[in-house]
């Protein structure tokens, strides 16, 4: 017999050793994960140093998310082939784990974005911006007034498609208004939308296109909206340009910033082009 990894440490010791605590030791006892090598008849408990491997290798496993229950029963069929297969499916959770966070810090990363961006644009005035193609996810709405449950059930609805469906969506969500409508003083939204990475084949798919785009940040609540548009199509009309495409309204400050709806910020944007 090898004389290394044989000495014995007492509860205390060990889990000293295991950089852990006694209580965590007396638990796995009782799951039977790891048992003290030996138990003398005063009821004093000793680990030999060898069982240190095997508590380093239920934290390893505690660490791949696997509970203490799945680790008990691996540890019952422990064999090479069992080890390979319970760390590769725990790899595969892992790695939708890791998708998870990145389409948070994604989230994030835009919703800081977009939140300093209406600190330091001035609000209630016109002005043109030069935009990169964007890819939209959209639901159609009925383009008529609606009421505040028909509201919700839509959005509710289309932030779940996008949930199940791992996109990775922005905090907040945008409407398009059909050029036809706005130009006749109407401005029920047509769709609500939310921006997603990259092209996808979904009959909901929108591509914004790039181009040039009159824009005002409109204070306040979408019941005030037109207010702002009317300055907006005024502004683009003064300026020698023509409207080319549908509106776009996007919330750039809204409850992730204010409790009250009417200190809002939203982007109203519209294509253009020189006449």
């Amino acid at each position: 017999m090898s004389q290394y990894y044989q000495t014995y440490y007492t509860t205390g010791e060990f889990a000293k050793l295991c950089h852990t605590t006694k209580e965590t030791l007396f638990h796995y006892d009782q799951l039977g994960l790891l048992k003290p090598d030996l138990v003398k008849e005063n009821g004093y408990r000793y680990y030999l140093s060898k069982q240190y491997f095997e508590y380093d290798f239920i934290k390893v496993l505690q660490e791949a998310k696997m509970s203490l229950k799945e680790i008990q029963l691996f540890m019952k069929e422990r064999n090479s082939q069992n080890f390979v297969n319970i760390l590769s499916e725990k790899n595969q959770e892992l790695e939708n784990e890791k998708k998870k966070i990145q389409r948070m810090q994604y989230r994030i990363q835009q919703a800081i974005h977009m939140t300093e961006y209406g600190m330091k644009t001035k609000h209630m005035e016109p002005f043109f911006e030069e935009c990169k193609e964007e890819h939209l996810l959209t639901i159609s709405l009925p383009g008529r007034q609606m009421t505040d449950k028909e509201m919700m059930t839509y959005i509710s609805e289309h932030l779940e498609y996008c949930h199940q469906n791992h996109l990775t969506e922005e905090l907040p969500i945008g409407s398009i208004v059909y050029k036809n409508q706005y130009l006749k003083g109407s401005y029920n939204e047509n769709c609500y939308y939310v921006r997603i990475e990259k092209k996808r084949k979904d009959d909901n798919y929108w591509l914004k296109p790039k181009g040039l785009y009159g824009t005002i940040l409109h204070e306040g609540f979408y019941d005030t909206i037109h207010e702002s548009v009317c300055k907006l199509l005024d502004f683009i009309e003064k300026e020698g340009y023509q409207v080319i495409g549908d509106m776009y309204e996007y919330e750039i400050h809204n409850h992730f910033t204010s409790q009250d709806i009417y200190k809002y910020l939203i982007q109203i944007s519209i294509p253009v082009e020189k006449r």
